[in-house]
């Protein structure tokens, strides 16, 4: 009984199953590179060393407490005294009531942990437009490959036919030469279609880890016109309450603000608790009763410091920190501005954008009409060889710009969601929809 053919048959099930476990869609694609890509890791270690600052600005405000303990010989220059012992030891303890420093250092550690909360969905929201570009960076240079290879077989065919032709004196050699010249151009943008897709692969494969040749498509016809952007007046006022650059910016005014108290508050005194306990014994070489002392003591008290002058740098820090709070207004308001033209484009990307899919879907039909008219033209001898080239060029033309147009659209849905701040699963997972 011969049993290759059933073995080959189950590696061929084999492989198949394998192929079609490693396909992957968008969603998928942005759950990995959350785990693969090391500069999002980059962004988490960041995000745990901010957060540390608010426990470190609200250590300024909590006591602090010391041990301190010595062991001292002493050795007596006088012939008749003995050298003695001293041990002694102590605990101090220092509270802050008054200090306009250690108060604005609580408020910035708060604010920075904050910030870096935010920096961090921002990193995680960029990931995810990375993602999503390199996604469709893709899925578009392989349809450039597809359009080009077509056309290179439809030149191919050309070429041979307008051969033959001239073979039997029906045509002329300069069909043969512009068929010869449209497959050599068809041939040189192959393998400059090879080479983006490989680079474009590359990319997706840095950021994610995955295999990008396992990556699901586009559905054939998928319903895009139909999904509306909604009002671009309610989209800004999203933005300004949400976009995470815009709270960044916030954030960092606030630090320049509280950096500007700091700065003034070094003109003002400041107060301490001050607390101890101290243990004192001394004893000479000998161990004579006599020469044994002990002491014991607290302390408690207030300690004010008044700073009277600094040769003028605290004015100068003074100065300088209300200069910083001045460009951080103007960052804030440079921010919304980008905000809201972001948010325009993003918007005009997806409401225009779909007027130009269901545009560019109706040129690829009015294309293949007109390349179908054309070879029936030639057939009859009424266009010519060129007629026809052209004409399939136009087509694969309207193919590659249907997909760009396709592609475009999705990853303006992603970038108004991003320019909100709101770019997470839920908006990953509408676009992903599509796939």
């Amino acid at each position: 009984m011969n049993t290759r053919h059933p073995l080959i048959i189950t590696a061929l099930l084999a492989l198949g199953a394998a192929s079609s476990a490693q396909a992957f869609d968008l969603n998928a694609a942005v759950q990995a590179a959350r785990s693969y890509d090391a500069g999002y890791a980059g962004a988490r270690a960041t995000l745990q060393a901010g957060q540390e600052k608010a426990v470190q600005g609200r250590a300024q405000l909590l006591p602090s407490v010391g041990l301190s303990a010595s062991l001292t010989r002493t050795d007596a220059m006088k012939p008749d005294a003995d050298p003695y012992n001293t041990r002694s030891v102590g605990v101090q303890l220092t509270q802050p009531l008054f200090d306009i420093g250690s108060y604005s250092a609580y408020k910035k550690g708060l604010i920075a942990s904050e910030l870096s909360g935010v920096q961090f969905d921002a990193s995680s929201q960029q990931l995810i437009a990375d993602v999503a570009r390199a996604y469709f960076d893709v899925l578009l240079a392989e349809d450039v490959l597809n359009v080009t290879q077509a056309t290179k077989k439809a030149y191919d065919r050309q070429l041979a036919q307008a051969k033959k032709s001239f073979e039997v004196g029906t045509a002329t050699i300069t069909d043969t030469h512009e068929a010869q010249a449209g497959y050599d151009a068809a041939q040189a943008r192959e393998i400059a279609a090879m080479s983006d897709l490989e680079i474009k692969r590359n990319t997706l494969a840095s950021l994610t880890g995955l295999k990008p040749e396992s990556i699901n498509r586009l559905r054939q016809q998928p319903a895009l016109a139909t999904q509306s952007a909604g009002e671009l007046d309610a989209w800004i006022q999203r933005a300004e309450a949400g976009s995470l650059a815009l709270k960044a910016a916030q954030q960092q005014q606030l630090l320049a603000e509280r950096s500007l108290e700091e700065a003034r508050g070094k003109h003002l005194p400041t107060v301490n608790l001050n607390a101890g306990l101290s243990d004192n014994y001394s004893t000479s070489a000998s161990s004579k009763a006599s020469g044994q002392q002990r002491t014991r003591g607290n302390t408690l008290g207030l300690n004010l410091s008044l700073p009277l002058y600094a040769g003028g740098a605290i004015s100068s820090q003074v100065t300088e920190a209300a200069a910083n709070l001045d460009k951080a207004r103007e960052d804030v308001e440079a921010a919304r501005r980008k905000v809201r033209l972001d948010i325009r484009r993003a918007w005009l990307g997806v409401s225009n954008g779909a007027a130009l899919v269901k545009a560019q879907e109706q040129l690829q039909i009015s294309a293949k009409s007109k390349l179908d008219s054309t070879k029936l033209g030639k057939d009859v001898g009424v266009r010519t060889n060129l007629d026809l080239l052209n004409a399939e060029r136009d087509y694969q033309d309207a193919v590659r710009a249907l997909a760009e147009a396709r592609y475009s659209y999705l990853y303006a849905r992603l970038s108004l969601a991003q320019a909100a701040g709101e770019l997470d699963d839920k908006a990953v997972a509408e676009v992903n929809g599509f796939f």
